[in-house]
């Protein structure tokens, strides 16, 4: 069954004696519409009339037979992407097997007739084919022709014998890639492009076998120069480096699911990728392997360097792809982006309908746009926060809020996340971070935003996988002098990269990036050459340091240990880790490898939500976040904060080196108050704030002279009225010391106007009680917080008065806290050990209680839970708790609590040991004779700095005090045996107003 004559182009040459032929009209990749949903139409032809030594089976089922490979070498050469003329000349119907005649349409050439005169076919011997086969007659001839020649397979033999097939030279081998005995390992087939010295990739000489998706390509990798003679080819199959095709064959989710038509754009795609290379002698260069053990490469059809990659993406039919593109070298991975820019402005292929973005850098959103901005804190090595510069009047001014920016196109190692309980980032984290806090931090820069990305917040289901936020990715330059003092431009981000501390961005196709792409391109490139960073082997120096963190859950304990060491030297130098306020700080402090909390002696900033507390926080962040500081520690709170003096060196300023007080530019700025006490005449702290006053800058907004002149008039005659006023004095004896520095007494002349009615009387009225009889003993009783109550004291088994404080659950059984009121100690004691007061005795539970708080007037003793706190209590005990007498000179009195939270009447006294005087005398005694004198004097206590600052007494008594404090100072006993303990922090008033309540 003949055809007529046909035309068509000859896509592949599967053996010496086939072709695979398509339509002339659907050979162009032009033709080819973009929604077309199927493959082109193809013939195989099986040529009439010859028979060609059969290849090897794919699957190594069988070897070439002689002359083979080079049967099909000849007619590919010949034919393949060559327009022919054929027709079939016969057809198995049952196999679908076609017979047919094949021209050269440009040569006339008969197919079969070439390779019979090559040597390299024979003619069928079968009587139906001669018959059938219209120009057997001129490939016989050829045959005989070859055989007289000794060409292909009837060379001539080595006695000079000839006409007759002969075996061909060793027979080729075929190697697959993968793991095991006989294969290529995908390591090995990346190293033969490998230059050992490190220069050019070597292209090796290959033939694309087959086609599957656009980007996917199944080569046959040919012998290399000096190995020839082995005749080992590879079979591998490898997708294209640095793009990716839309697909034709798409992978089924679900195997019940009906396969997906091809992507659009996918089938003219693939044909021009059968026409530039099916079939063809190509260069193939591998670039190396992706995380599943795939082999990607580009592939070269010329030899001026233009990969098959860089055609397709310059027509549209690929896009880039950013994390294999990053194998390829710098310059190519360049010429594949422009080629995709082309692409887009010409709207080609699959871009035909692309719109640059509006959140790209020249679209909305105040994308693109240029503007001066202040380093404020570096949080990774790829994030900063910034802080507009506005100029007005030809000077910079600060303005706006604070946003966080990321370095666009640049991805640096990630730092340990608390969120996601990681202990430690990944490497070279650190060291980025720190690069761009020395670089940036406290510089202006020129900030231009290249693109937006939305990203999703939270990983939790429901409406929250729905929520987003948006980061901003901008590109940042500074001017810096350069050799000559030339200015010169500089970009953190090429920095980074050149120094291998982070990674180009791997984007999608399509994906805004940042406006100097190839730059960062070239510079990771460099870094990756050099074997810098993380690009290297080599294990970032610093390492993970152990910081000893005191700033969380510290002491005043724990602070003190490290006290000496930063008080040995003059200054320590420092880096602020965080700004907690305006006057308070969070320090690193390498030398020591310490992390402390510090805060600014003698100014206080506004508390948190109090007016101007926001102004002092964010001035103290533009100058002193992330900033190298020298701090001078003069001592530790009770806390564990250190305080002192910050000095900082602004950058860029016009001090010459020298370096500022912060606490004196907070109180100049009007953002602090400084606490005058201990301060001499003329300090620069003084000025500052004086300064401030007479500007009315912040908190002195409102600030009149008039107004303050009358307050300190009216301070001075209150003081005035209350020093000739005479302090209280009372006899009394201690009955409980809670510790270091608050006791309860009982005042010795309590009811002794009315013997029914004294001390004793009711102590022995209540000591008489049976508690079971007053309703008591019963271990399912209920009593509530605050109710007056008979308890019996596990000590001697009496009942006295007692306070409830708090119920608990003890062992299973209902227990409870109570206060006793008329000895000041507390207990917990069960259910049946109460009783409740009856109504006729309801004068019990209203009579004032016989215990009284008493507070050490003028000092501060340590509690018991801090060094020295023990030792102070005890020396308190033998001194006032011994049962001996005691004067008590009340210089003030209100509400307070000397132990818990609860409320009562405390009474602040000077102690003296009672020696026979009258009632209503004390004003003669001598302060250095007192309990005070000697705790401070043995070093347990220290004088309180806000003490005796009203009456003339007072005053001459703290003078005394101060006395003895200073030789247990310089004798460094108890609480001076490490240096100062003194603080600001925790001598001002308590209670809010002002600067000195909270932080």
């Amino acid at each position: 069954m003949a055809t007529g004559w046909l035309r068509g182009v000859v896509k592949e040459v599967g053996s010496g004696d086939s072709v695979v032929l398509v339509a002339a009209a659907s050979s162009s990749f032009k033709t080819i519409p973009p929604q077309c949903h199927s493959v082109r139409q193809e013939k195989r032809v099986i040529l009439s009339g010859i028979v060609a030594p059969r290849l090897a089976r794919r699957d190594g089922s069988t070897v070439d037979e002689p002359h083979a490979w080079s049967s099909r070498e000849h007619l590919r050469r010949l034919l393949v992407g060559r327009e022919v003329t054929f027709r079939v000349d016969d057809l198995i119907r049952d196999k679908g097997i076609e017979f047919g005649t094949v021209f050269d349409s440009g040569t006339g050439e008969n197919a079969a007739v070439a390779q019979c005169a090559a040597g390299l076919a024979r003619c069928k011997d079968d009587p139906k084919t001669q018959q059938n086969f219209e120009y057997f007659g001129q490939a016989m001839a050829a045959e005989e022709g070859a055989k007289k020649k000794g060409v292909g397979q009837w060379a001539f033999s080595s006695d000079g014998g000839q006409g007759v097939a002969r075996e061909g030279g060793p027979k080729r081998k075929v190697l697959q890639v993968g793991t095991g005995e006989g294969r290529v390992s995908p390591e090995d087939l990346v190293a033969k492009s490998s230059s050992p010295s490190g220069g050019p990739k070597t292209r090796l000489g290959c033939v694309v076998e087959s086609v599957g998706n656009p980007h996917v390509l199944r080569i046959l990798l040919k012998p290399v120069k000096g190995e020839t003679q082995k005749r080992e080819f590879v079979s591998a199959t490898i997708f294209l480096c640095g793009v990716t095709c839309p697909l034709v064959q798409r992978r089924r989710q679900d195997q019940d699911q009906q396969p997906a038509g091809p992507e659009p754009y996918a089938v003219r795609s693939k044909v021009f990728v059968e026409n530039a290379v099916l079939g063809r002698d190509c260069e193939v260069c591998f670039e190396g392997l992706d995380k599943y053990g795939n082999v990607y490469a580009s592939v070269y059809t010329d030899k001026q360097g233009t990969s098959l990659a860089e055609q397709m993406l310059e027509l549209g039919l690929a896009k880039t792809l950013g994390w294999s593109q990053k194998m390829l070298a710098s310059l190519q991975g360049s010429r594949q982006r422009q080629a995709e820019r082309k692409a887009k402005d010409g709207r080609e292929g699959v871009w035909h309908g692309w719109e640059p973005s509006s959140e790209g850098a020249n679209g909305a959103n105040g994308a693109g746009a240029s503007r001066r901005c202040l380093v404020t804190e570096v949080v990774s090595g790829d994030t900063v926060v910034l802080l507009d510069v506005a100029s007005e009047s030809g000077s910079a001014t600060l303005g706006g809020e604070e946003r966080r920016v990321h370095l666009a196109s640049v991805r640096a190692p990630r730092l340990a996340s608390r969120q996601r309980g990681e202990s430690q980032g990944e490497p070279w984290a650190s060291e980025a971070k720190e690069l761009l806090r020395q670089r940036l931090v406290g510089r202006e820069v020129t900030c231009v935003t290249e693109y937006e990305r939305k990203v999703p917040l939270g990983g939790g289901g429901g409406q929250q996988q729905q929520q987003t936020r948006t980061l901003t990715f901008c590109t940042l330059t500074y001017e810096e002098k350069g050799q000559g003092g030339q200015a010169k431009t500089v970009n953190p981000s090429e920095l980074l990269l050149a120094r291998g501390l982070a990674q180009c961005q791997a984007h999608r196709s399509g994906d805004d990036t940042a406006s100097n792409y190839d730059d960062l391109c070239d510079c990771e490139q460099r870094a990756k050459e050099q074997k810098k960073g993380i690009h290297g082997t080599k294990k970032p120096s610093g390492g993970a340091a152990r910081v000893n963190d005191l700033s969380v859950n510290s002491s005043q304990q724990k602070s003190r240990q490290f006290l000496p060491f930063l008080q040995r030297g003059d200054r320590v130098g420092a880096t602020v880790d965080y700004v907690l306020s305006g006057h308070r700080f969070k320090l690193l402090i390498p030398k020591q490898a310490v992390a402390i909390t510090f805060a600014l002696s003698d100014v206080r900033c506004p508390a948190r939500g109090e007016k101007h507390s926001d102004d002092a926080l964010r001035f103290a962040r533009v100058h002193c976040m992330q900033r190298d500081v020298e701090v001078e520690v003069d001592g530790v709170d009770r806390g564990g904060a250190f305080t002192g003096r910050l000095l900082l060196q602004q950058r860029g300023g016009g001090g010459g080196g020298r370096r500022v007080d912060m606490a004196e530019q907070l109180a100049a700025r009007g953002l602090a108050l400084v606490n005058a006490r201990g301060l001499p005449q003329g300090s620069p702290l003084l000025e500052a704030q004086q300064r401030a006053k007479d500007q009315r800058l912040n908190v002195w907004s409102g600030w009149d002279p008039s107004s303050e002149a009358k307050e300190e008039l009216e301070q001075a005659r209150m003081e005035s009225e209350e020093a000739k006023t005479e302090r209280k004095v009372l006899d009394a004896r201690c009955v409980c010391v809670v510790s270091g520095s608050a006791f309860y007494a009982q005042e010795e002349a309590a009811g002794q106007e009315d013997e029914g009615d004294s001390a004793a009387k009711l102590l022995e009225d209540l000591a008489s009680l049976d508690l079971e009889a007053c309703g008591g003993g019963k271990a399912q009783a209920k009593f509530r917080q605050g109710q007056v109550c008979l308890c019996r004291f596990s000590g001697d088994g009496k009942v006295y008065r007692a306070l409830v404080e708090r119920a608990r659950q003890q062992d299973g059984k209902d227990s409870y806290e109570v206060f006793y009121l008329d000895f000041g100690n507390r207990d917990v004691v069960e259910a049946k050990d109460l009783a409740p007061i009856s109504e006729d005795r309801a004068a019990l539970r209203h009579r004032t209680p016989l215990a009284f708080a008493v507070r050490l007037a003028h000092v501060k003793a340590p509690s018991l839970e801090e060094d020295y706190g023990v030792e102070s209590a005890r020396l308190l005990q033998s001194a006032v708790g011994a049962g001996q007498k005691l004067r008590l000179v009340v210089c003030r009195e209100g509400q307070g609590s000397v132990q818990g939270s609860r409320q009562e009447l405390v009474r602040s006294c000077v102690v003296y040991e009672h020696h026979g005087g009258k009632d209503g005398e004390g004003e003669g005694d001598d302060c250095r004779d007192s309990v005070q004198a000697e705790m401070v004097g043995r070093g347990l206590a220290r004088v309180d700095k806000s003490a005796g600052t009203r009456r003339q007494q007072e005053k001459e008594e703290v003078a005394a005090l101060r006395e003895e404090e200073e030789h247990a100072r310089k004798d460094r006993v108890g609480l001076w045996e490490y240096g100062d303990v003194g603080s600001d922090d925790e001598d001002q008033p308590q209670g809010g107003g002002g600067a000195w309540g909270r932080r």
